[in-house]
């Protein structure tokens, strides 16, 4: 196999699973539903292509993990998914620029991931990307 899509089998399926369990993720997995419904994947009993299937069942197992070994996990995966990307591409050779577009590239440039948190007045301001914030007044005042 060209060592090409070897490297863009292994990069997309790091950024695929990246995205699972994040609020990315339905954008994600949109994304590659079209991609793979555009060259052809086989389909499921369901009539989802075979490949959005697993992917569906290793984002819920990711869920279902802890965010402490939610990485561990993610790389597990990742092992996982590289020569499933790389078979699809073995198939689909034509998809490979999409498929890089979709992982690594949002029109020409580098995604990258920015969050502004302004606070105006005398509250706090408070702000959290890709995880989940609790906040609450756990003091006890008798006055």
């Amino acid at each position: 196999m060209d060592p090409a899509l070897l490297e863009l089998a292994s990069i997309s399926s790091t950024a695929i699973l990246a995205a699972a369990a994040t609020d990315a993720w339905q954008t994600m997995r949109s994304g590659v539903a079209g991609l793979l419904r555009r060259h052809g994947e086989g389909r499921d009993g369901n009539g989802e292509p075979a490949l959005l299937a697993w992917l569906d069942e290793d984002a819920a197992a990711l869920e279902a993990v802890t965010e402490d070994g939610r990485q561990a996990a993610r790389d597990e995966l990742a092992d996982v998914w590289q020569p499933r990307l790389a078979g699809w591409l073995a198939e689909h050779p034509q998809a490979a620029a999409e498929l890089e577009a979709l992982t690594t590239r949002r029109g020409g440039e580098t995604r990258s991931n920015v969050m502004h948190v302004n606070g105006h007045g005398t509250g706090p301001t408070y702000g959290v990307m890709f995880g989940t914030m609790n906040i609450g007044n756990d003091r006890n005042d008798a006055s």
